[in-house]
């Protein structure tokens, strides 16, 4: 399958209650089980299946802001900001795991919290960097293909060891990794669809360690991420 990703910073601090609401009323979050919005919700997360991408496009661009020359100079150098901006089109091969940065890595030790039914647990990670794992997976309906986000935080130093694979062994390069099954995101969709995974607003708990940052003005942004189903497999090429 392809899957076209991108990323929107917003400044929450220019963004009123009644934009994000207006934003959300193109958005279906009901395709998200109900037990999985609450823990969601829990940690300050939001997501949905856009309905009218027209309007909603149009929404966002608003809530983006006007972009001069020198601003999309330095969002292509990835140095306009800590969280993640631009787009990608990623191609991906059905039962492969990819990951997808939503933020630079945070320097220094920091405290990661996040709310697990009615308790909220802590871990103290060095240079923590905040991503969604994505696999895609077999769907029990035709034309459609199910897709598997789960929030992820690597930590640490990196580290090296052998893998072995159907042909050879292979040194593997990488960091510790807390996985968050409980806040683990998953949905059918079809080709075209697209889906919305933002913070709250206000944004608070794991949202906001996740998904914001400082521009290069120091002005705290929140990133909206899109992911749109591009193209989804046919039988023969994936099964």
């Amino acid at each position: 399958m392809i899957l076209d990703v991108a990323f929107h910073p917003i400044e929450p601090d220019l963004v009123d209650e009644d934009r994000i609401a207006s934003l959300w009323q193109w958005v279906d979050e009901m395709v998200i089980e109900p037990a999985q919005r609450d823990r969601l919700a829990a940690n300050g997360l939001r997501v949905g299946k856009v309905i009218r991408a027209d309007q909603f496009e149009s929404r966002l661009s608003e809530m983006s802001g006007p972009q001069d020359i020198v601003d999309r100079f330095l969002g292509e150098a990835d140095v306009a900001s800590e969280v993640s901006h631009g787009g990608n089109r990623i191609p991906m091969r059905v039962g492969k795991r990819y990951e997808l940065p939503l933020r630079q890595p945070r320097s220094g030790s920091h405290v990661a919290l996040v709310r697990i039914k009615d308790t909220t647990i802590g871990k103290t990670l060095q240079d923590p960097q905040y991503l969604l794992a994505i696999t895609p997976t077999k769907s029990s309906t035709d034309g459609q293909v199910r897709i598997r986000c789960r929030p992820e935080v690597q930590h640490g130093s990196t580290q090296q060891k052998w893998v072995s694979s159907d042909s050879a062994l292979r040194i593997d390069s990488s960091r510790e990794s807390w996985s968050l099954d409980s806040l683990e995101i998953d949905f059918d969709a079809a080709e075209g669809d697209v889906f919305i995974i933002s913070g709250d607003h206000p944004i608070f708990g794991f949202g906001k360690q996740m998904m914001t940052g400082k521009s290069v003005d120091n002005i705290e942004q929140q990133v909206v991420v899109l992911l749109k189903i591009a193209k989804v497999p046919s039988i023969p090429e994936s099964f």
